[in-house]
């Protein structure tokens, strides 16, 4: 008996057809993907938020030991400078420095945005290592990955020169004190690009779209004291939500 002659044909795909799945397949992903983008950067914007609420936390433990006095400021006359850990020019810490050298930054990673692509201000990259300092490579500049609030001009290890004015937390209750860099357009390009989340002095944070400020920050294309103003109004948008 030829049992090969009872057997159905097994029938194959042929070419057209197997093109039409790929391209099934193709559609499904060009519609998934921008979706999934989507929801990974939510993720992240939300992980950024609760990174800012971190930092808040270390400089309310910073100002309960230092008479409610915080390094919330600027270097060398530059307010686009408010993110600095370590100087490798004057071989000191400054701004986000002060805290670290006072032990408030054991969880370093806190201090960076997870959505941030600029090896300038990530969490240990070539262009960034940690730890800073003597600890690590001195001759590096270090930067945290938030901006503080450019309320002064402080100079570095500050606490070392008596009778300056150091701002103090609780004046700034209502106002934005830290914030994804906003020094230079590219910073907000580089990392959530619409738009920034800001902490205020009370604790809050919350999303702010860059519409409000997006003509002051493209009049900061360098780091530069002539971005002063620009970066007071930008600061002044944050302030108000």
């Amino acid at each position: 008996m030829n049992t090969d002659a009872a057997r159905p044909a097994r029938r194959a795909f042929t070419l057209i057809e197997l093109l039409v799945v790929i391209g099934i397949i193709a559609v499904l992903m060009s519609i998934m993907l921008p979706s999934l983008a989507r929801a990974r950067e939510a993720a992240r914007r939300a992980a950024c938020l609760s990174n800012l609420r971190q930092v808040h936390a270390a400089y309310a433990f910073y100002a309960l030991n230092n008479r409610d006095k915080v390094p919330l400021g600027y270097r060398v006359g530059r307010k686009q400078w408010d993110s600095m850990v370590w100087s490798s020019t004057s071989q000191k810490f400054c701004l986000f420095g002060i805290l670290y050298l006072d032990g408030k930054m054991d969880k370093p990673d806190v201090f960076f945005c997870p959505s941030d692509t600029d090896p300038r201000s990530m969490y240990n990259s070539d262009q960034n290592p940690w730890p800073p300092g003597p600890e690590g490579d001195p001759t590096k500049q270090v930067y945290a990955g938030y901006g503080c609030r450019p309320e002064v001009e402080l100079p570095d290890e500050f606490f070392k020169t008596s009778g300056l004015t150091i701002p103090r937390l609780t004046e700034f209750k209502s106002k934005a004190i830290f914030a994804d860099l906003v020094a230079t357009p590219d910073r907000v390009a580089l990392r959530h690009k619409d738009g920034v989340n800001v902490l205020y002095g009370d604790g809050s944070a919350h999303w702010v779209g860059w519409g409000g400020f997006k003509p002051e920050i493209k009049a900061c294309p360098a780091i530069d004291p002539a971005a002063n103003p620009h970066q007071d109004a930008i600061w002044a948008v944050l302030d108000g939500g």
